[in-house]
């Protein structure tokens, strides 16, 4: 009896201890991830008006949220955090109105985490809320939708366009990129996921973040695999390549091509906007801006260009080049590179709702 008894003991102080030491692997990794991983916003001064556990809320809600990668990055429905929603339909922001009507005009806005809205502490400090906002005005029957992801190129793009937006009736469908074609420097057309892995990151992330921790900042840095969601790299070679810049211009070129011809087919308007960049333009430079500002040749090299190639789009209903939309703009708007803080996005979307304008009404 005794010695059953000794052996319950010993069971029940190893599971006990197993439960302990697992815990304190989850709390460790939980603190590292919320106060001591490398969240930039610490340092941006065009963010000054958070505090230090907004921005780092900002950084740990990003971290959380969950993507689907087959058959292309797109991010799972259903997601709330403190300073990000995603709805049904895995966009960020509200609902969308399933009871459009004809008297109904949607825009959907697509692009990385520029259009996404990283850095912000909020779904209303994104530019598709902003333009929605700007709408509402005047018109209450124009609904904008966020379909911004993180780290995606116009290959993303095009295919979430083809199969997934022209599927829940746009009226208009507006891309904002550039950098990410650029940051990324994908010199060939990615694969269309076929299958997903069953043991994927996306499974334990939602309860668990020590597997998380441990993918991201112990086993991916040993394969020398840099984990970033987005192009802006202190590392990055700037080294001019012409004949990489060439390619990536292009396939950016023939991508936006496409999707102005699906917007004939599917009789949607198609904008497309090249997006400002730190490195790129006339912006007068605030102190911070001058302090982070990273000269890249192959950046400025390759986003001429991409402005050249969008002089050749014949099938869009309006192509805008903001790369210089700052120009008359003192204040600092950059939180890096290419992101950019609440106040620029109010300027960018309020130039977008100018530039538009005209085609939503003609809708109307």
């Amino acid at each position: 009896m005794s010695i059953n008894i000794s052996y319950k003991k010993q069971f029940l102080f190893f599971l006990l201890s197993a439960i302990i030491l697992l815990g304190a692997i989850e709390g460790s990794a939980r603190f590292y991830e919320f106060f001591l991983q490398d969240c930039n916003l610490d340092r941006a001064e065009t963010l000054n008006h958070l505090d230090f556990f907004l921005k780092r809320e900002i950084c740990s809600d990003q971290q959380n949220v969950i993507y689907s990668y087959s058959p292309v990055d797109t991010i799972e429905p259903n997601q709330h955090f403190k300073t990000i929603n995603i709805n049904n339909e895995g966009f960020r922001g509200p609902e969308i109105n399933y009871n459009k009507t004809n008297n109904d005009f949607r825009i959907f806005m697509i692009g990385g985490s520029t259009v996404f809205g990283s850095g912000l502490s909020n779904d209303r400090e994104t530019i598709p809320y902003q333009l929605f906002k700007k709408f509402n005005e005047k018109y209450d029957n124009v609904e904008v939708i966020n379909a911004g992801i993180s780290s995606i190129t116009s290959f993303e793009e095009l295919y979430i366009i083809e199969n997934i937006l022209v599927n829940l009736k746009p009226d208009m469908i507006i891309v904002y990129d550039g950098a990410n074609d650029i940051g990324y420097k994908r010199i060939n057309e990615p694969e269309i996921q076929t299958s997903s892995d069953d043991i994927s990151l996306k499974n334990f992330q939602k309860y668990l973040r020590s597997p998380v921790v441990l993918y991201r900042y112990i086993l991916l840095p040993m394969y020398n695999y840099e984990f970033t969601d987005s192009p802006d790299r202190t590392n990055q070679d700037s080294r001019f390549d012409e004949e990489t810049s060439k390619i990536i211009s292009s396939l950016w070129g023939e991508r936006m091509n496409e999707f102005c011809k699906i917007s004939n087919k599917y009789e949607f308007e198609s904008v497309v906007i090249i997006q400002p960049a730190l490195y790129y333009g006339n912006k007068p430079l605030s102190d911070y801006e001058k302090s982070i500002l990273i000269p890249n040749t192959f950046w400025t090299k390759t986003f001429e260009k991409m402005i050249n190639e969008s002089k050749t789009f014949n099938n869009c209903s309006l192509t805008l080049n903001f790369s210089n939309i700052f120009e008359n703009t003192s204040q600092g708007v950059y939180i890096d590179q290419v992101h950019i803080n609440p106040y620029g996005h109010k300027i960018i979307a309020e130039e977008i709702y100018q530039k538009i304008l005209p085609l939503v009404i003609k809708n109307l």
